[in-house]
């Protein structure tokens, strides 16, 4: 059920960013250096789910953590 759960979440998250690309492409006019600050953070967040997802299902990672945090 969590890896599942897990796929669809990165599925969701890799249709997110195309999204944002598209749309970027999309558009007559060129983005805002803020708005490009803005979406550099969302992507940051989105590579750090997507890494905790892959750590989650490493067995070996999950226990390494498990252990240390014991």
């Amino acid at each position: 059920m969590k890896s599942l759960r897990d796929t669809l979440l990165l599925q969701k998250l890799r249709l997110c960013r195309a999204d944002v690309v598209e749309a970027m492409g999309a558009s007559d006019t060129t983005p805002a250096p803020k708005t490009l600050r803005e979406l550099a953070e969302l992507q940051l967040v989105i590579m750090a789910t997507e890494a905790a997802i892959a750590d989650k299902s490493d067995a070996s990672f999950f226990l390494k953590f498990e252990t240390q945090a014991a």
